[in-house]
């Protein structure tokens, strides 16, 4: 479930406090619980992800880049799912699910996504992108990523993969002309690497670690701060 927060949230010792967090997605309760169906497999995908919103680094590029219709000029909505063993296990049945794949189609699916994707040591965070500007506007170079431990300790990814930009066709109603305008809504998805374990000896996907932040920052200015809660609170299952 995610939680919009715009209060300090205390981690216990050793920790300091969740920060200017937009949502938090709880993903404890999902740590040791097997994926058995497309079901579970739904549900955990949902809770490992979490919704946002940035500006659009290109609005202001010049007005070659301008689209007809201001409603989807000025943002990109984006989703970041964190994807450790179980979600990677929950997004495989997902896709096979999607895609109607037989057994042996998912088994063969299974095996280039586990080639393709995992990393022995690193731990992924997919971020899903839509714009209905330019697909200059989704490249990940236009902002500094990073994520915060819970000790507030910076991690840069250690890689990033992007794929390719997808089309959407569809049309939006303009209040100003008062028709429904054609628009073409954009989609990318990159993901982040990063190792599980720092340089310090420190799990990043243990309870030691009772959260992971997600930052973008573009030109010294912080766009978005979401978050993954990993460690139930004290107590509490």
């Amino acid at each position: 479930m995610l939680v919009t927060l715009f209060t300090l949230i205390s981690c216990g010792a050793g920790s300091v406090a969740m920060r200017d967090v937009e949502t938090v997605a709880n993903i404890s309760k999902f740590k040791d619980k097997a994926i058995e169906n497309t079901e579970i497999a739904e549900k955990a995908l949902s809770e490992y992800s979490v919704e946002f919103e940035i500006p659009n680094p290109l609005t202001d590029a010049g007005s070659m880049y301008r689209r007809i219709d201001p409603n989807h000029e000025d943002k990109i909505i984006c989703r970041a799912t964190l994807l450790d063993d179980v979600s990677s296990e929950a997004d495989i049945l997902c896709q096979c699910s999607r895609d109607s794949l037989s057994v042996e189609e998912c088994e063969s699916f299974t095996k280039n996504y586990r080639d393709e994707k995992i990393r022995d040591g690193m731990f992924r965070i997919r971020v899903s992108m839509e714009s209905g500007f330019s697909p200059k506007s989704m490249d990940p170079k236009h902002w500094v990523i990073y994520i915060e431990n819970s000790k507030g300790n910076v991690i840069e990814p250690n890689d990033i993969v992007t794929s390719p930009v997808t089309t959407l066709e569809d049309s939006i109603y303009s209040n100003y002309h008062r028709i429904n305008l054609p628009r073409k809504l954009l989609k990318r998805s990159f993901e982040l690497y990063f190792k599980q374990t720092t340089f310090f000896g420190e799990d990043l996907l243990s309870t030691n670690n009772p959260f992971i932040v997600l930052v973008f920052n573009r030109e010294k200015r912080t766009l978005s701060r979401v978050a993954w809660k990993i460690s139930p609170e004290p107590g509490k299952k």
